[in-house]
């Protein structure tokens, strides 16, 4: 009784987290879309009739899916999937920022030169501090060396990324709860109109990373919920895939050790319940973790092996997004001063070595100047706000589509109009993102009602997805934001929502044999 009290108390905890977060990103993405000021138009009310119909296309699109053979699942993902294509020729991207350093690099990669050489040549820059984005670029050149330098193999690649994460995810929802859910998910996901804008046109690591993550999910529940006809070799093998997945989503965005502290404390619900058929399974989770972390540990000597440079070690880039994220003149986003800063010292500094340190005592200086400025000022409340409004902006698709059109000649007609979409294209990707939020917010509801009862099945699967939308979210609020750095609250959003489904179909279900009897 007392280890049921403490499963029952530790879950209704972290889904009233998730519920508080969840209300407050709702009022954040608001308030975000509100301080866009887009003047009252048709574009507007079209978009937010969009969300409500895309919505409701989703719903009928699955009922059909549903009765269909797993052919015509394939068929549509697919037929989805194409009609992304014909928009690279409709809008022609000339990549600015990171996305160009990304091609730039991979480019250069692709080419035969290597990192040291581009170290050398100063092609490398502040990147050095942040081997993500060098990770971003490596895994850009293998689709450059195969398939050429153009700007469209980049684009293609995480096209073909977006169609592999509606099979993982139709995968992963059928493998925990039915087909049907599984289709909700990958449907649910791929409507999403910022991001299918963003992971359509442009060469950001997100695509890669979700495929990566959910890789990672989709072994680790082959591993620990196998099918009937599974070996202890197919465990371990899953197992082997989920976590070189887990290492390349990590070299992609370095946040997989939430993910890893998430499954930690899920491990230690499951050893507090009585489903003994898991303990050997948790065994080999737990070893999962512990490769996991030695590989986490050890990342900064791993990567300078592999590109033959002397890297920052974690700790600096880190510092550097601490002073950022306290950054109030900014609201916790990218602040031109302070990457001028780590420029400057990575020029001047004669050894790697001492910039690196140099680097990141300055970075921690700050983030201590700021923290101070916020406790004296009292400004918290409105700082923190703030930057959740900057963490939750869905118009990140819009916009970044709009920095790197090309505005050359060879420019189409809609990449002129590009200006005129922005009142219906924003209006619809805050009102489908406002639905999500809205849909997982009931489901956490309805997750905590259902703790009154004993589906240790269905509260398991709440509790996790709540625990990584609490970690993601409060980890990501500490360090610098961005709108498309939320793009991972969209796989715990979208689990939260199948859950919440399946909790309604089982309360009628209920209700429909309490009638027969």
């Amino acid at each position: 009784m007392l280890k049921r009290g403490l499963v029952k108390s530790g879950q209704a905890l972290v889904l009233l987290v998730a519920g508080c977060l969840l209300a407050w990103m709702l009022i954040a993405t608001n308030r975000a879309a509100i301080s866009l000021k887009l003047p009252w138009s048709a574009g507007l009310v079209i978009g937010i009739i969009l969300a409500i119909a895309l919505v409701l296309g989703i719903i009928g699109v699955t009922h059909w899916l549903a009765r269909q053979k797993t052919s015509w699942l394939m068929f549509v993902f697919g037929s989805l999937t194409l009609i992304k294509v014909p928009l690279l020729w409709g809008l022609k991207i000339a990549p600015t920022s990171d996305f160009w350093n990304y091609h730039a690099l991979a480019a250069y990669s692709a080419q035969g030169m290597t990192w040291k050489a581009m170290f050398q040549h100063g092609l490398l820059g502040s990147y050095v501090v942040f081997p993500h984005a060098l990770n971003i670029a490596n895994f850009f050149s293998l689709g450059t060396a195969f398939f050429g330098q153009s700007y469209l193999v980049s684009q293609l690649i995480n096209i073909g990324c977006t169609w592999l994460d509606m099979l993982l995810l139709y995968q992963l929802g059928s493998r925990w709860l039915s087909r049907r859910l599984g289709i909700v998910a990958a449907l649910t996901f791929y409507a999403i109109p910022a991001y299918w804008l963003y992971s359509t046109l442009l060469n950001g690591a997100e695509p890669l990373f979700l495929t990566c993550f959910l890789l990672s999910m989709l072994g680790l529940t082959n591993a620990l919920k196998p099918i009937k006809t599974a070996t202890s070799n197919d465990q371990w093998l899953n197992l082997g895939l989920a976590w070189v997945a887990t290492i390349a989503a990590n070299m992609l965005r370095p946040i997989m050790t939430v993910w890893l502290i998430g499954l930690l404390i899920l491990s230690l619900w499951l050893l507090l319940q009585p489903l003994r058929h898991f303990r050997p399974t948790l065994r080999k989770l737990l070893v999962f973790i512990g490769a996991s972390i030695l590989l986490f540990a050890g990342s900064s000597t791993l990567y300078n092996w592999m590109y033959g440079v002397n890297l920052a070690p974690s700790h600096v880039s880190t510092a550097y997004s601490l002073a950022t994220g306290t950054d109030e003149k900014t609201s916790g986003q990218y602040d031109d001063k302070l990457m001028t800063q780590v420029t400057h010292d990575l020029k001047v500094t004669p050894t790697a070595n001492g910039a690196y340190a140099k680097i990141a005592a300055k970075m921690f200086k700050t983030t201590d100047h700021n923290i101070h400025q916020l406790n004296r000022q009292g400004r918290w409340g409105s700082f923190i706000n703030l930057k959740m409004q900057k963490l939750m902006a869905e118009d990140y698709g819009y916009n970044w589509v709009l920095y790197n059109l090309s505005h050359t000649k060879h420019q189409t007609s809609l990449g002129h109009a590009w200006y005129q979409f922005k009142p219906l294209l924003v209006a619809l990707s805050f009102g489908y993102f406002d639905l999500m939020l809205v849909g997982a917010l009931v489901s956490v509801l309805l997750g905590l009602a259902l703790l009154a009862s004993h589906n240790q099945h269905l509260n398991n699967y709440f509790f996790f997805s709540a625990l990584l939308l609490d970690g993601f979210t409060l980890s990501a609020m500490l360090v610098e934001v961005q709108g498309r750095y939320h793009i991972i609250l969209y796989l715990p959003l979208i689990f939260l929502i199948i859950c919440g489904i399946a909790t309604v179909k089982r309360h009628r279900l209920k209700n429909i044999r309490e009638k027969a009897c």
